[in-house]
Formats: C-alpha cells, structure tokens, sequence
C-alpha cells in the first residue's frame, strides 16, 4: 500500500457519524492526500468522531486510541431533561442580538486572526457584559459554533425567556497558526491548538476587551468547548481559573491532559470553580476522556454536573450542552438584578433586627466585587469570619497587622453597615507565643494578663468608635464534664476569673462599644444551663456585659424548634441583647455528636457522607427552606429580645462545613449557592418576613460614596 492513492468512496455513516460537513472534509482529504494506510485511519478515524484529536504523543507520556469501547456507569445519567425541540429556533417577537465577524492582531501567531462575537439584544456600551469564549473542534473554525447550534438564535431564546443573562458570545478560531483553514492533514495541525493557550490569554481575550464592553472580572467570564476544543477547555481553563470562573468541556477529545495534573489542588480548584459542567453522548466512542475527568474529580470532591444524553459525538449533543450551559453562568446578573430591588434580606428585616452576614478578605477588599456587592446589599452588618482573630491581627509579639482588619471597617463605613468584632479572646486561632513566657515555659498570670489587656487595648483601639461590638470571650464553655468552664490556657493560667478581666480591659479601652459572649450548642439543655450560671455571676459581680451570642450552628433536624427559642428566652432573662451570630443549616451526615461546633472536632467520611457533590436535590432544596423558615418565625416571634441574626457565610462555597467535621465535602448550608444564585431557602426567609414583624415602611440603607 506504501504510496498508493486512497480514493475509494466510504461513507462516515457506516461509522455511525452522519454528519455532512465531516463527510465533505473526508472526501476532500480521500482524494487528496496519499499516507499510509494506518496514518489514513486515523485521520478518518478522527473526522468520524467529530472534532476530536490529540497532541502529538510522546514514548513518555502515551495516548489512548481515540475511540473505546463504550462502558456506562451507574454516574453516566442525564442531569438535565432534554431541551424544548425549538431551542434554537428563530421565534416571532423576540428581541435579536447581532453577529460580528472582527479581526484582530495576534503578535504570538504574527498574522491578523477572526472570531466570531455575538453581542446581546440591546447592547450598549454603557453596560458591562460577561463573556463567553466558546471553542471548536479539528474539524472547524470561528465558523463552526454557528453553524451547528445557531448561537445567535439561542442565546436570544434563552436572554428573552429569561433562562440566561444578556451575555456577549466569541467564537475564535483554536488552530494558532497563520493558515488556521481546516484543510490538508487534520491530525498535522493538532499542535496549533495547544499553542492557542498564548494567543487566547496575550491576544484575543484583550482584543475583545478593547473592542467590546465587557466586564474583566474572572466571575464574569467562561469558557466551553466540543471535542477538541472541549479538550482545550479543560486544559486552559483549569491552569487558568485566575480568568475564567466557569468551564463546560462537551465530548472532550483525548487532548485533554490527565485530571491529576490539570487539578493538581483540588482544595484551591474548588474555591475557584463557580460552575463546571462535563457532558458526553452514551454512544460516543470517547466517553472515556470524560468518564475519566469525572471519576477523578468526584473522587477530589470538587463540585461539577456530569450530564450524559442519548446522543453520540454530534452537533445533537454539542447544542443542547451549550443550552444547559449558558443558563449557570454569570448568575452573578441574576442577583444583581434581585437585590437592586426591594426584595432584599436588609430591607425586609430593616427596623426588626440587624442581617449580618461573616465575611473573608477577597469580599471587603475589592478582590471579589460581585460577592461584595451581594453582601452590601442583602446585609447590614458584617463579621470578620477569620481576620480579626489573635493569630491574624497579632501574630507575633512586636508585631500587629492590621491591614486585613481596615478593610471591613473601610467596606462598612462605605456601604452603611455595622462591623461586629471577632474575636478578642478565644483558646483557638491564637499563637503559642501568647501562653508562654521565655524559654518557652508556660506564662505566669500576671505576664498573660498583660498580654491580654495589650492586645485589647490595641485592637479596640484602633477601631474605637467604628466597630459596633466585640465578642469579647469565645466559646469558653466546655461540652461535657463536672466542669463549667473549658479547660484552656486562659483559664489554667489565670483563672476562672479571665473572662471577668477580658470585659474590664474591652470597656476601658472602648466605653461605647457593645460587649458580647459568644458560644454554640446553647440549645443543650446542660451547656445552657451552664452559660446562665456564668452570665448571672459575671452580672453579680458587675462585670461590664452588653449582650450574648447564640451561634445556632444547626441541621435539619436538630435541634428541636422548642430548644431554639428556650435559648433566645432564657437569654433574654437575664437582661441581655441576644444575638443569633454563626447561623448556618448542615445538610450532610455525620457520624459523631450532632451540635457540638467545636472547631477541634475532625471526623472520617466516605461517599456516604457526602452525597449532594454534583447537585443539591429539589427535595432537599425544600427541607432546607422549611428549617429556615420555622427558625425565622422564631426569630421574629422573639424579636423583642433578638437584636442580630448573622449568617456565618455568603454562599455555599465559602462555608466553613465544607470541611467540618469532615474535610473535602460539599455542603449547602446557606441562602445561596455556589453561583450565588439564591435558594428557595432565600425566599422562605423572605416571605416569613412579610408576613411576622416586619415594620410598615421598611428603608433601603443609602451606600455612601
């Protein structure tokens, strides 16, 4: 066969493609290029699975033939029905967006390049848009998103129906070379779609920048891909997560690298992921690229959708999965849109008690607007989660960092909001340094105390008069035991009596600043008992205290709603404000004791332990909805007493019980999810406040410039 010509007709449907412009781009090379016959077959063979290829291979690192044997698993399901059949069809009276062929200059590739851009319906300079970069296969170009899935179409069906946000579309051309045509050998060119990485990031992503109002923060912008593109999607975008918080790869080719070193951390790819969706036909000869990608990431635990449809490598499949993509990114409009009305959480609780919300530095510091935003909006106080805690505001003798800190104080003072300090004196997340004298022995009482008053001294006053509160002393309450108090080293080396200094030193060094305890599982009827006990004695003993703080760290079913409020009741009796401070619902299971949030407690989980990774169920969408609103109903039934309820987090993928008690899980805890995206949990909360207490003309807080 060496050196004979290959003109005998096939047909690809034999294949099981039937597909006409792959047929087209076979004829075309069946009668033009002469290679051996196991050469020829994989050119074929690459054409027949649609846009799939691979990089050059190496003896080090080899690859998989391009199509297996086709092997479902129990995981391999739709996650999604299938889309209305006129999804992208044009309808009559639907806003249309516009089509832009544009050219650009790429200095990597050294020649004018082509893309593809959809701008919404009524698109204006004056608005910023998201982005999303869409990528093709071998086999196409900036031409081939169009033609299969009629982009403009259905993304103007989804944008008037609502299902999406007003979003531009670039389609670029991911052969990065100066003759980017899909002609000649295929398979020759592969290399020129990795070498796209330089041209998409130095050159084409701020081509559209320049040209296009667009809005440059990573949560604004996607990426997704067919096949081969699906491969670069993945291969980009994981490497790249500082520019792109979403990523959908559809039917990725073998390009793609192994999950294992494109999700070398799969901690830091979590908190970077906004939405991850895989897709793939159950009749595609490569569902083992994605089968692969998922195992690795369900078995990381990082959260993505895996949708399996009855299609093969097509333009069927290819279509749909870009309808279902579209929806999930960019919700960040979605809620922007909500909470600039006047169905916001700080609105409708206005003048009941304040809405609080902890907060982490990338939220107040400007790093993350969209969360920012958010929380500006749907709060009126904020809590420090972690950056006004002894360990990070004073972590060594000398030496005082308050940088972290300013930037809650400053986002406060800028949005009209209360700032509720956290924590002065706890037994965790302070240095060893603080308990020990020179030579490392343990400190005496008198060098601890003045250890202690220094710090409170200093860190009150720095923010005296700009922070509302303080929890002065944390969690110093023990779970179990003869004993009231925890054993820590503030009490083995002081004394029982270092919660009645704590306070002293925090009203001399801020008179007017509120003075709180803090601490969970109040709702056990012992450890409640115990905090009233301690409460009445620092009282009787004229200790300065303002306030008591429930943390209400909770689960669906405990604790009871009757303990709930005997809490809030039995606080109140003492003549203290109340304050509901780290509230936050676990839906997961766990194996030890239910209630105890000691920060100490580390547990062993398996897949049992985390069943909600790629979806939170409607069901449990609806279990979790009711607990908020029979424990609001509390709230306001006792908003005599309640002066704050703060949730100890902003959205799903910021809680801290994604690795509590169990490292590595995926929870669902709060009143939005990982897409910012507000839960039926949102709403319940909401309703619940329009029909117990609230007030007749609640106000929007101005934001101060």
């Amino acid at each position: 066969m060496k050196g004979q010509r290959l003109n005998a007709p096939l047909s690809l449907s034999t294949l099981g493609w039937k597909n006409p412009d792959m047929q087209a781009i076979y004829d075309k090379l069946a009668t033009k290029v002469t290679m051996k016959r196991k050469i020829f077959t994989v050119v074929v063979t690459m054409i027949a699975i649609g846009c799939g290829a691979i990089a050059t291979p190496t003896d080090s690192d080899p690859k998989p033939a391009f199509s297996h044997p086709i092997a479902l698993g129990l995981d391999d399901k739709p996650a999604f029905s299938a889309p209305p059949p006129d999804f992208k069809t044009q309808k009559e009276g639907t806003p249309r967006g516009t089509l832009e062929m544009i050219e650009y200059e790429s200095k990597s590739v050294g020649t004018k390049r082509r893309m593809q851009v959809y701008l919404p319906p009524g698109y204006s300079k004056n608005i910023k848009y998201p982005v999303l970069w869409l990528l093709h296969g071998i086999g196409g170009d900036e031409t081939e998103w169009q033609r299969i899935a009629n982009v403009n179409v259905l993304m103007d069906n989804l944008i008037a129906e609502k299902k999406a946000v007003p979003m531009i579309v670039v389609m670029p051309n991911g052969r990065a070379r100066k003759n980017d045509r899909a002609e000649g050998d295929l398979y020759a060119a592969a290399p020129a779609f990795a070498a796209f990485e330089r041209d998409l990031f130095e050159d084409a992503i701020p081509a559209i920048d320049k040209r296009f109002s667009t809005r440059a923060d990573r949560e604004y912008r996607a990426l997704a891909g067919l096949s081969m593109g699906g491969g670069q999607t993945l291969n980009f975008g994981l490497s790249h997560l500082d520019v792109f918080a979403s990523l959908g790869a559809f039917s990725a080719a073998p390009n793609t690298k192994a999950p294992e070193t494109l999700v070398a951390d799969p901690a830091a790819a979590t908190k970077q992921l906004r939405y991850f969706l895989l897709t793939c036909g159950n009749k595609d000869g490569l569902i083992n690229v994605s089968q692969g990608m998922h195992s690795y990431l369900k078995q990381a635990r990082i959260p993505h959708t895996w949708h399996v449809d009855d299609h093969g490598h097509d333009a069927a499949h290819w279509s749909a999965s870009l309808y279902y993509f579209a929806q999930h990114i960019f919700p960040q409009e979605k809620v922007t849109a909500a909470v600039l009305s006047k169905k916001t959480l700080r609105s409708a609780f206005s003048g009941v008690f304040s809405l609080g919300v902890a907060l982490n530095t990338s939220q107040v510091s400007g790093q993350n607007v969209v969360e920012g935003d958010l929380a500006a909006r749907q709060f009126s106080s904020i809590t420090p989660e972690n950056d006004m805690k002894w360990q990070s505001i004073h972590p060594q003798l000398d030496r005082f960092d308050f940088k972290r800190a300013d930037y809650y104080v400053d986002f406060a003072r800028k949005h009209d909001m209360q700032v509720v300090g956290h924590t002065l004196i706890w037994h965790s997340q302070t240095p060893s340094w603080v308990f020990q004298g020179e030579n490392g022995v343990p400190a005496t009482r008198e060098l601890l105390l003045g250890r202690m008053r220094d710090h409170i001294r200093a860190v009150m006053g720095r923010y005296k008069g700009k922070v509302k509160g303080w929890d002065v002393v944390n969690e110093a309450l023990s779970d179990g035991g003869p004993d009231i108090l925890r054993d820590t080293p503030w009490k083995r080396i002081i004394g029982e009596d270092f919660l009645d200094q704590a306070f002293r030193f925090a009203k001399e060094a801020d008179p007017g600043a509120e003075l709180y305890y803090n601490d969970y599982g109040l709702e056990n009827d012992r450890k409640r008992a115990n905090c009233v006990k301690m409460l009445q004695g620092l009282l009787a003993r004229g200790v300065p205290i303002d306030g008591v703080g429930t943390q209400s760290h909770f689960a669906l079913n405990y604790p009871p709603i009757g303990s709930i409020e005997k809490t809030i009741t039995d606080l109140a009796s003492l003549g203290l404000k109340v304050m509901v401070t780290e509230l936050d619902i676990d839906v997961l299971p766990v194996r030890g004791a239910v209630g105890i949030a000691d920060i100490g407690r580390h547990e062993q989980g398996d897949d049992s332990t985390d069943p909600y990774v790629g979806k939170f169920p409607e069901e449990m969408q609806m279990k979790l909805a009711k607990r908020y609103a029979d424990i609001f109903e509390i709230y306001l039934r006792q908003k005599k007493w309640v002066t704050r309820v703060t949730f100890w987090g902003l959205d799903d993928g910021q809680t801290w019980l994604n690795n509590f008690p169990i490292q590595g899980r995926t929870n669902h805890p709060l009143l939005f999810d990982r897409a910012l995206k507000p839960k039926p949990a949102f709403d319940a909360v909401l309703e619940k406040a329009g029909s117990n207490g609230k007030p007749e003309n609640p106000q929007v807080p101005s934001v101060r410039p």
